[in-house]
């Protein structure tokens, strides 16, 4: 007989994760002497912007509550939340409104934000002791006025043609969708919509239009409340095996022969981290995804620093490394070295992967191509 989620969890991961689940809750519910409990005196937590801050409990309490005095109404839904040990990694979107002014912030733009993060935390005796932050600072400071924003990524005409035929065939029918990003050769409809605290699961799915009405070719449903912990029927060691080899032949190989080989025909790659927001689809998109990269820094390797694993979900902690030898987000190539780290979430389909959910620091990288970009401050 299969074991049950809570059977296949040891009782220090439950412990675990009913911590995480409280340091988030705290935050969503300004619960300070919450978040206070769950930290170890001495705190550690490591910030893509910050760098390493020894913060303990009051200093971590400090940074919440600045970022809260910026966007009062902001929470972070908690979709996927695995166990390993003594490590828990958190798929976690934020939503807010930056409608707050503190000492050195910008003033208020009354305008959303919403980022993704992919956060690994260490516990000791059942209180967080370190935290990763996996998060972009680039697309927080961007939503906050402090630096523009990328044009948006123009469809093609074949896209296009394939977004107006859905929506003429589909209908949208008010909550059902989150997004709905479209492709040279599919559509991929994503929801319900994530910032909606009543929404309990995501599905996707996605349609092909090799035919007059669009088809389904795939679904995937993933319950989100409580958060998703991995499938316990999968061996999270096979799971392993699969991101290991994506890192060691695509990531260091760069090979396009291993890219079809470990990618499901129907991947998606979020790359901000955000639940509902596909910018690449097949292993055609992720072959582009990874052009771009390999382009931007010959020779890139990304060198796994942790890994988290439960069930066919994986969380990695990684370091880029190459040179600048091609054009990047508008900044010419500088010649130079570079180095750049992130978290990223991968699901497991059979021995594939099937998403990618990558934060990265972006803000990171341009500043060492132009040391004149991104001088401002944010928590």
């Amino acid at each position: 007989m299969a074991l049950s989620y809570a059977e296949s969890l040891t009782s220090v991961e439950q412990a675990n994760l009913a911590a995480a689940t409280r340091f988030i809750e705290g935050f969503n519910n300004d619960d300070w002497g919450a978040v206070r409990e769950v930290l170890t005196e001495d705190y550690v937590f490591h910030h893509p912007l910050g760098g390493t801050v020894q913060a303990g409990p009051e200093g971590m309490v400090s940074t919440w509550a600045g970022f809260k005095q910026l966007s009062p109404d902001s929470w972070h839904p908690i979709p996927v939340m695995i166990a390993d040990r003594d490590y828990v990694a958190v798929l976690l979107p934020t939503y807010g409104t930056f409608t707050g002014a503190g000492e050195k912030s910008p003033p208020p733009t009354g305008g959303p934000i919403a980022y993704g993060m992919v956060n690994i935390v260490r516990l000791e005796d059942g209180k967080i002791a370190e935290t990763w932050f996996g998060m972009d600072p680039l697309i927080e400071m961007q939503q906050m006025g402090v630096m523009s924003r990328e044009p948006t990524r123009n469809l093609s005409q074949a896209a296009m043609a394939n977004f107006v035929a859905f929506q003429l065939a589909r209908p949208p029918r008010g909550a059902d969708f989150d997004k709905v990003c479209a492709f040279n050769d599919a559509v991929v409809a994503m929801g319900p919509p994530q910032d909606d605290p009543r929404s309990k699961a995501v599905k996707i799915d996605i349609y092909l239009f090799d035919q007059e009405e669009p088809r389904v070719v795939y679904t995937h449903r993933m319950k989100t409340k409580p958060p998703y912990g991995g499938n316990p029927a999968v061996a999270g060691e096979i799971s392993r095996d699969v991101v290991k080899r994506w890192f060691d032949r695509v990531h260091y190989g760069h090979s396009h022969i291993a890219i079809r080989g470990l990618a499901s025909p129907h991947i998606l790659v979020h790359p901000t981290g955000m639940p509902c927001e596909a910018t690449y689809y097949g292993v055609d998109g992720v072959g582009e995804w990874l052009n771009e990269k390999w382009a931007a820094f010959g020779d890139l390797v990304v060198e796994e620093k942790l890994v988290v694993a439960h069930g066919e979900m994986v969380a990695v902690r990684w370091t880029a490394r190459g040179i600048s030898t091609g054009e990047f987000m508008g900044q010419p190539a500088t010649g130079e070295p570079i180095v750049f780290s992130g978290i990223s979430m991968y699901r497991i389909e059979g021995v594939k992967i099937a998403e990618i959910w990558e934060t990265r620091n972006t803000l990171g990288i341009l500043m060492q191509l132009n040391p004149e970009i991104g001088r401002g401050r944010l928590h």
